[in-house]
Order: C-alpha cells, then structure tokens, then sequence
C-alpha cells in the first residue's frame, strides 16, 4: 500500500489502519500456529501437560489471558486437567469434582451444565450468584468467557477470565477462542479415542493370555484321567514285580536256612550235594535269579517310563513361561505325543517323520500348546482306526511342521473360519473354539504361519512354518 497523506490527521489514520492490519496478520498467524501445533503432538501423542501449556503460550501472545483453564466432563465427573490463575490458588484436590462436590455449583459446573457458549461480565454473575444459580469462588472477574466442545467420547470447554475492565476480550479475540476451543475439543478427543484403543489392547493381550492359559489348563483337566491311567500301569506293575521280589527274597532265606539244617545231618559230601540240588530244585533257585534280573529291569524301565511322563506333563504345563530360550522342535513334538497318548491309542496310529531340526529361540511350551491341539482335533477327527502323521523339515531357515490326519475331512465352507475364536464343528460340549485361535496366535508370535488343507472323506493337513531364530531379539529376554 502506498502512503499519500494529505495532512497529519490522514496519516495518523493510515498508520492506525496499518497496525490494524499487521495486528490481524499476527493473529491469524498465532491461530495457524495454535492449530500447527495442536495437530502435531496429535500425530505424535505428545503429553497433554505440555500441549495445554503449548495452547495458553500461543494464545497468550495475541490475547490478553489473565485466567486460562480447560475442563472436561470425565465419567460423569468434572475435572480441570490444566488451570492458569494469576489471581487464586487451587489445590489439586480442589479441581476435580470426587475430590470436590462443590465444584458442580461453581461457575465451571453452570457453564458445564448448561453447555452453551456463554459471556458473563461481572454483573451477571454476581446477578446468578443472588438468584441461586452458582457459588462464586474466588475472585469475580470483569469478564468470564466459556466456549464448549463435544464429541461422541468427550465433553468439556476452554474458560478465560479478564479481572481489568480495560482488558475485555473483543469479538475478533472470542472468534480466535471459539475457533481454537474446537481444534482442542477434536485434539482431546482423538487422543482419548488413542488412549481407550490403547487400553483396550492391553485388555485383549492380558485376556488373550488368559485365555491361552484357561485353554491350556482345560486341556491338560481333559487330559488328567489319561495321564494317570498312563502313570498307574508302569506303576502298576513296578508294585506287582516288587511283591514278587520280596516273595523271591523270603523263599531265598528258607532255602538258606534248611541248606544250614541239612549240612548239620549229612555225613559224606556226596550226599551234601544231592541234598542241596534236591533244595535247589524245591525252591526253584535257577529260575528265581534269572527272573529277578528281569524284573529289576522291568521295573526301571517302569520307573523311567513314569518319569518321561511326568516330565512331559512338567514341560507342556510349564505356567507363565515368558522368556524365550533355545529348543528342538522334535523334542517338543516327541514330549507332547507323549503327553496325549492316552487320547489317541486306542483308535490312532502316530507315525512320526521327523528329520533333524536346528534349534531356534521360542517359548516351547506354546507351542507344546499347539501341537496338543493339533494332535487332539486330529484324533478327534478319525472316528473308528486311523492314521495320524507328524513330519518336520528344515527349508531356507523355515522348519516346516506337518500334522497329517485321514479322518473325516473339513467342509470347504468352514476353513476360512477355522482360527477365528469361538468357531467349532464339534458338538455342544466338546469344544470351546479358542484352540485353533489360540493356536494362531501363537504362532503368529513366533513370526511363523499356520495354514489347512482338508477334503472331506479323505482327512486334513495343518502346516505350521516356523522361522529359525538363532539370535535371541535385542527386547526380549532368554531363559
């Protein structure tokens, strides 16, 4: 613009006029620097302290704020989160509504309430204080503006107070409050959105472990009448070759005593000789050492047999197991054949082709998870005599794991809808639907996949690839 004053009054007027202009400049610029940063630390989830400070900084330069604060409705609850008062002292206690019923009748409680924008100057609020409307706490400003904002999860406003008369906020500066109290009420809102998501997985990762836990558990009570029956017959027969050992020993001592009584009465060798083969005969005596030997062999391999079994069961019911440690998959494979024997024997037969695995970093025992259910729905699937078949190769640093049924087969319809939780073709009570789901999971923790082929008829294959991790990752710990 060029400057053609005529006199000092039309210059003074052009100058004023200039001001003007630079002034709205700078304000739209401080609005535009306002929303800048408000968008920001909404992309980056800054800290709402210092994005609340960040917003009074911005609008301080423009606007004449003498008190600054923000409120929110938070669970029914009023809550001033951030507060500027250069005039009152409050204590944290004081700015939420748990800790102070009384903040429901102030002026922040009136304009919450109402939830309209509003310009009070000090007469009116004197004027609703007399009538009953609100308590006044504090001093009584000149001016007291409230401009609210709402979203679907979120409700509240942004409050600024001028105490000088001189200092009332004109329209251009509550236009600024206005426009800038909806992009903090769409800030606040979207970040409480992120913050409930937040939450919200934390939720299903704890539930998920839960359930993870709960399946495992279920599984492991399906299985305990087996188990025991696995333990009680070595046991059994350990018991029943001890009785005999201990019958053995008594008959060995009655054969010593009564070889004693008749060396006492022989008078020539010969006859001693005769004698004692005529015991050895009554007694047995070549037999009974024989057999000792192997019963004392049956019943360490008894002994052993107990021993893997409850190993096994140790391994596969290993609770919380959180760190990751170096194991052979085929080892995990071998244990948790072991452990659902008993579910499969009588109508299955496992045959293993198991090549040799590297080891690699996991948890075993999720994955001793996925392998029982695997097996179980295995069986499960094969109604009279059946094959099960269990392979494992190592491609490309892949270890490939196949379990391999020729059962009654998957209806094509239902395989997408295998590893979604709840889902079973199993009858009412004999399947809870989180097995294959939790099995997914799992493996997908491991950075691997699961995938099914069936027909039906003919059986199904479940394929499992497993990366081969030979460096534990820098955040996670090993066992």
């Amino acid at each position: 613009m060029t400057l053609e004053p005529t006199s000092d009054t039309d210059l003074e007027e052009q100058v004023k006029s200039l001001q003007r202009e630079n002034l709205a400049l700078q304000k739209e610029l401080a609005i535009k620097n306002v929303i800048s940063e408000i968008s920001k630390f909404q992309a980056n989830e800054g800290k709402l302290t210092f994005i609340y400070k960040r917003i009074f900084t911005l609008l301080s330069e423009i606007i004449h704020i003498e008190n600054f604060y923000i409120a929110l409705i938070d669970d029914n609850y009023i809550h001033i989160p951030f507060i500027v008062d250069k005039h009152d002292k409050f204590s944290e206690e004081s700015l939420h509504e748990k800790t102070n019923p009384d903040m429901r009748r102030g002026l922040t409680g009136y304009a919450l309430t109402h939830f309209q924008s509003m310009n009070l100057n000090e007469s009116d609020i004197l004027k609703l204080q007399k009538e009953g409307e609100l308590e006044v706490v504090g001093s009584v400003p000149k001016q007291w503006i409230f401009f609210p904002f709402y979203a679907e999860n979120l409700q509240g406003g942004l409050v600024t107070q001028s105490y000088r008369q001189e200092n009332k906020y004109s329209y251009t500066d509550m236009s600024i409050l206005a426009y800038v109290t909806m992009h903090v009420g769409n800030f606040l809102s979207a970040y409480k959105s992120k913050e409930k998501i937040r939450q919200q997985y934390e939720e299903l990762k704890s539930a998920q472990s839960q359930l993870v836990h709960s399946e495992k558990m279920a599984s492991v009570g399906q299985l305990a009448a087996g188990v025991a029956h696995e333990i009680n017959n070595p046991l059994g027969y350990v018991n029943s070759n001890l009785n005999s050992l201990k019958e053995y020993v008594t008959e060995l001592g009655d054969f010593i005593n009564e070889t004693g009584l008749a060396i006492s009465d022989l008078k020539n060798n010969e006859d001693l000789v005769k004698k004692i083969d005529a015991l050895k005969d009554k007694y047995d005596i070549a037999f009974i050492l024989s057999d000792a030997q192997e019963l004392v062999s049956e019943s360490i391999f008894g002994m052993d047999k107990v021993k893997k079994i409850i190993q096994s069961l140790k391994n596969f019911t290993h609770a919380g197991e959180e760190k990751m440690k170096k194991a052979n998959i085929n080892t995990c494979l071998e244990e948790t054949i072991r452990i659902v024997w008993n579910e499969l024997k009588y109508h299955c037969q496992v045959k293993k082709n198991l090549t040799e695995l590297p080891e690699t970093y996991c948890h075993p025992s999720q994955l001793n998870q996925v392998f029982m259910n695997l097996l179980i729905n295995a069986g499960h699937a094969i109604t009279e005599k059946g094959v099960i078949t269990v392979s494992t190769q190592c491609k490309n640093k892949t270890i490939i794991i196949k379990v391999q049924d020729n059962g009654k087969g998957i209806e094509k319809e239902h395989l997408s809808q295998l590893f979604n939780p709840f889902f079973t073709t199993k009858p009412v009570g004999q399947g809870t639907g989180l097995g294959l789901s939790i099995s997914y999971g799992i493996i997908e923790t491991h950075s691997g996949k699961i995938t099914v082929e069936s027909e039906v008829g003919k059986g199904t294959c479940f394929t499992i690839e497993l990366p081969v991790v030979d460096e534990i990752p820098e955040d996670s710990e090993v066992d």
